[in-house]
């Protein structure tokens, strides 16, 4: 059986490789990083240090599109090779296979899950070891805020909203043409929490927020880099628990609801 799943990750990986456009969302982790380093910290320094608030929320936004934008680009790319599945008729090739069509969304599931990990903690351990002290307020690193606990713990739950927002985009495209209308809309509900930068969704009103997934993991990391006193804040573990629950019980309900529409 563990031959059968190396023979489809060696699948996975050509058809990623033969494609430009999959290529380049998997490099979005390194790409992120790099403006996470070297290009936003520019935008840092000229700005007038004297101007805390703005610093801040500049900061504050940076940081939420680099979040969320990671998360979006792998999510989209294993929506379009679900999409290709369905056009090439692979799964209906693969579910006559011992591996059958289940064993296989959940083989993609998982290392799209891993990779969505990885990715996650090479943008914010790299941000915090390469360019740490250019996120800097009044000297003061936001970074020095976050360990490792709270860079891994945030990754394994963020992934868990990847691998959902995949078989969502990927199980109401009939083709690929639907399959990037789907990628755009879902995209643009999955930048809702850069929201959190306005200083109206700090309070009890964040929690309009929540109906989405990755509102609270991002909500929950982003309390650590910029720690605001509330009484309608919860913990960071509290955070992270509740968007581990809705994205797993999204990721199942997901995961039924595609295999019902994809099997024959």
């Amino acid at each position: 059986m563990v031959g059968k799943y190396l023979y489809l990750l060696k699948y996975e990986i050509r058809t990623i490789l033969r494609d430009p456009l999959s290529l380049y969302m998997c490099s979005f982790p390194i790409i992120l990083l790099i403006l996470a380093t070297a290009v936003f910290p520019f935008i840092f320094k000229s700005m007038d240090t004297a101007n805390e608030a703005a610093l801040r929320v500049t900061m504050l936004i940076v940081l939420l599109i680099v979040l969320t934008i990671s998360s979006f680009a792998l999510s989209a790319l294993t929506a379009l090779l679900l999409v290709e599945n369905k056009d090439e008729h692979t799964l209906s090739t693969i579910a006559v296979t011992p591996v059958g069509t289940s064993g296989y969304i959940r083989f993609k599931m998982a290392y799209i899950y891993i990779m969505s990990v990885i990715g996650t903690m090479i943008i914010l351990f790299g941000t915090k070891y390469i360019a740490g002290d250019e996120y800097a307020i009044r000297g003061v690193s936001l970074f020095d805020n976050l360990n490792a606990a709270h860079i891994v713990f945030f990754a394994l739950v963020n992934g868990l909203f990847v691998s959902a927002l995949a078989l969502f985009q990927g199980t109401f495209a009939k083709n690929k043409v639907e399959g990037f209308a789907f990628i755009k809309a879902t995209g643009i509900i999955a930048l809702v929490p850069i929201l959190l930068a306005l200083e109206s969704f700090r309070d009890k009103l964040q929690y309009a927020l929540g109906v989405l997934p990755n509102f609270w993991a991002i909500k929950g990391i982003m309390l650590e880099l910029f720690p605001i006193q509330s009484d309608a804040n919860l913990s960071f573990p509290l955070y992270l628990a509740i968007g581990a629950g809705y994205s797993l019980l999204l990721l199942l309900g997901m995961y039924r609801i595609f295999l019902e529409r994809t099997e024959y």
